[in-house]
């Protein structure tokens, strides 16, 4: 519905207006842009659907109305030299929008999210391709050396597991010793011992030795050197 101008001096479609007015056929000072206002803002009161179309066009010709007159009134304001794009060419990049959007509402409502590419980004998919004179037993021998080159990454460690001596034959052992000899030092036992760990069995079976009373320990002061004897055979201080 073409929205038409009802003045005094002008009555026909707004744009005209514009177009008499930017060709001094009409002075703007002789228009009313507040009753151009307020009678399309009645008629969009009243008409049951305004096409988004047609209120762009009323904005943008009441927009370009308005910065002509207010030059007018104001005379301070000069006109630039280069004003942008005219009205028809404003209205046409307005339309091809409106124009766009509806499309893509469209392609919204019927859930077509995916579009197309004209030119793929990778044009050809890498892939191997062996010499024609390759023969598959050449092929797999290849592999093969490649799987066996990678081998020392993937192969789980050794680790040799010593044999740990236990409490009961550290006990005998040390029985032995203090059979065959009158006394033995603390020291010599601990320097058979070949890891930690036998240094603390022979520490443990030593403790458990003078549980039983069958062996006495004796420190002649305090960080000296532990002796051990039989039990009842140690030699007065």
């Amino acid at each position: 519905m073409a929205y038409l101008v009802k003045l005094e001096h002008f009555e026909g479609p707004l744009d005209l207006l514009l177009q008499l007015i930017e060709r001094e056929e009409l002075s703007i000072t002789e228009i009313s842009l507040a009753k151009i206002t307020d009678d399309y803002l009645t008629i969009i009161r009243t008409a049951k659907e305004i096409e988004p179309e047609e209120l762009a066009d009323f904005l943008v010709v009441a927009a370009k109305l308005i910065l002509i007159k207010s030059q007018i009134l104001l005379p301070g304001i000069e006109m630039e030299a280069d004003e942008g794009p005219s009205l028809e060419a404003q209205l046409k990049l307005y339309r091809e929008f409106l124009e766009a959007s509806k499309r893509v509402e469209a392609m919204l409502a019927e859930k077509r999210v995916m579009f197309g590419r004209k030119k793929p980004l990778i044009e050809r998919v890498p892939e191997f391709l062996p010499p024609s004179r390759l023969a598959a037993e050449t092929l797999a021998r290849a592999f093969q050396a490649v799987l066996k080159s990678l081998e020392p990454l993937f192969r789980l460690p050794k680790i040799a597991i010593e044999r740990a001596i236990s409490i009961q034959e550290k006990i005998a052992r040390i029985r032995t010793l203090i059979l065959d000899r009158v006394a033995v030092k603390f020291g010599e036992i601990m320097k058979e011992a070949k890891s930690k760990t036998e240094v603390i069995v022979s520490f443990l079976a030593l403790l458990e030795l003078v549980k039983q009373r069958a062996i006495e320990a004796k420190q002649d002061s305090l960080f000296h050197e532990i002796t051990l004897h039989k039990h009842h055979e140690i030699p007065s201080a």
